[in-house]
């Protein structure tokens, strides 16, 4: 990928995981080349976008559903690669924080370390 042109959104980029930078450079593409705008402008209205679907993306948390003997973990982590020196070679997905604590919390969570 290209560097975005515009520093705060350059900035803003770099904290995204792999999976919504992926999301973000395609919306870009689609929206300088479908709209005819500046790759700038494109690259500002995709972060936007990006952000809107995923408000938590830039905290630096991630969440993790961790399949393990039978039953789901819902794990938070800074770090998505020591979740599977934790837990072994387990299979994941990653989730957006919000619809984790409404959908499976009721809205309400409570952390406690392992």
């Amino acid at each position: 990928m290209n560097i975005p042109m515009n520093a705060l959104v350059s900035d803003m980029v770099n904290l995204l995981d792999e999976r919504l930078r992926e999301d973000f450079e395609e919306r870009a593409g689609i929206i300088e080349f479908d709209a005819e705008l500046s790759r700038d402008h494109a690259e500002c209205l995709a972060l936007l976008d990006v952000l809107h679907r995923h408000p938590s993306a830039l905290c630096g948390v991630t969440v993790l559903r961790v399949a393990l003997d039978g039953s789901d973990l819902w794990i938070l982590v800074t770090n998505p690669a020591l979740t599977h020196q934790q837990f072994g070679n387990v299979e994941s997905g990653v989730f957006d924080l919000k619809d984790v604590i409404n959908q499976q919390f009721n809205g309400f969570a409570i952390l406690k370390a392992i």
